[in-house]
């Protein structure tokens, strides 16, 4: 009687199915453009930025250029060390390559920071270690990507060293973004 009477009123099941995936697309679309335009508007939006010395912006970048540099210097040496031992003997692309991708993404993480974080900081919440705790915390999940990707394959090869300092570099954009999304939303 219950079937009968949903049958009714809805169609067939399949037909139902059909209707909920296709509206469940549209909607999971619907929702990667209104938030692409939301973050590409977010992003764009320099009206209150400026490069002044003492504005956030420009603190937040050299704190994290010195910390890149004090994290991802010691760390490569670290790395290579461990890349000879008897854990890993021989295996990356030495100190060159290592030293070559912390200081790619060390340059992407510094200028994308000089553009995307605010000029001054959020009203409410974290006002001064955001970037840093992006660093720090990409860092430790590129750590723990790259040890189990690294233990899966029997090791690292020339061209891994990349993950943690890609992994860095991403946590420091996303914290300059939503740092950047919660500045303009608290001022319109």
């Amino acid at each position: 009687m219950t079937a009968s009477l949903l049958e009714h009123f809805f169609g067939s099941p399949s037909l139902v199915v059909a209707t909920f995936l296709v509206l469940n697309a549209l909607w999971a679309w619907w929702g990667l453009a209104r938030g692409t335009v939301t973050l590409s508007s977010v992003l764009l939006d320099r009206s209150w930025d400026s490069l002044d010395v003492e504005s956030f912006k420009v603190r937040a970048t050299l704190k994290t250029a010195v910390a890149w540099i004090l994290c991802y210097l010691p760390a490569s040496f670290v790395t290579q060390l461990w890349a000879g031992s008897q854990f890993s003997p021989g295996q990356g692309g030495g100190l060159s390559e290592l030293l070559r991708w912390s200081g790619l993404f060390g340059c992407l993480t510094v200028v994308g920071c000089l553009y995307i974080v605010p000029s001054s900081g959020p009203v409410h919440g974290d006002q001064h270690w955001a970037p840093l705790i992006g660093l720090f915390g990409g860092y430790l999940l590129g750590l723990i990507w790259a040890v189990i990707a690294f233990t899966e394959k029997g090791g690292p090869g020339p061209g891994d060293w990349w993950v943690c300092p890609a992994m860095s570099c991403i946590g420091v954009v996303g914290a300059g973004v939503r740092m950047r999304s919660k500045v303009i939303s608290s001022r319109t």
